[in-house]
């Protein structure tokens, strides 16, 4: 029987390799959250498309919830977001402070520029309201909020998502041959210390395209 492809899967894998050396900046998104619960703000998390946006809000919003004093709204920003947003009440409504995340916001500029204004006016509403928001974004999605609505600015808090160190990369290169290696663990065989190099060199950091290189190299080899 031939080993599966472990590098296949770029998503991350649950307790394995999903936040493989960022530990700290998930507490930092937390603490960053909790300290906006009496401000107005934005919370962004900011990055390229694959460096783990998604995995941060989703760890973010499992945690968050377990808290009884919040009522956490998860969205995934679609055409009906708009109406999800109007639809969110106030604290005083629910005797709780309230989160809106808002994954995959980089899709507003997909919109119309009336739609566009429509749900960031919406937003600075609830911003008003002390409802602390939570978004997944691009720097052309910042720069592109910030020209239509330029006090929106004040509200925001932007997190860059850091990319994988080359030993992370490493490590995470191991988390996914482990799943093969029962008898040989923590090995980046049949990868070599200069692939890994090169890897991580093209990829820049970022887990999805590091992903994306080693399951295509991983076939290369078996082939050989």
């Amino acid at each position: 029987m031939i080993n599966p492809n472990p590098f296949l899967f770029i998503t991350p894998r649950e307790k394995s390799d999903e936040l493989i050396g960022r530990f700290e900046f998930f507490e930092k998104i937390k603490r960053v959250v909790l300290e906006s619960l009496d401000e107005s703000a934005i919370v962004t998390i900011n990055g390229d498309f694959g460096i783990g946006k998604s995995l941060f809000v989703d760890k973010v919003v499992k945690d968050l919830s377990k808290k009884k004093s919040l009522k956490v709204f998860y969205l995934d920003f679609n055409l009906n977001t708009l109406n999800d947003l109007r639809n969110i009440p106030l604290e005083k409504e629910l005797g709780k402070q309230i989160i809106v995340i808002i994954d995959r916001f980089e899709l507003l500029l997909s919109l119309s520029n009336n739609l566009q204004e429509k749900i960031i006016k919406i937003m600075t509403e609830l911003c008003e309201n002390k409802i602390t928001l939570i978004i997944t974004s691009s720097n052309d999605l910042l720069k592109s909020m910030k020209k239509l609505d330029n006090d929106m600015k004040k509200y925001f808090k932007v997190l860059d998502v850091p990319k994988l160190s080359l030993t992370e990369a490493k490590r995470l290169v191991i988390s996914r041959m482990d799943e093969l290696n029962r008898k040989q663990r923590g090995t980046i065989k049949p990868f070599t210390e200069n692939e890994i190099k090169k890897i991580h060199e093209n990829s820049k950091g970022n887990p999805r395209i590091i992903l994306m290189l080693l399951a295509s190299l991983f076939e290369d080899k078996r082939d050989l």
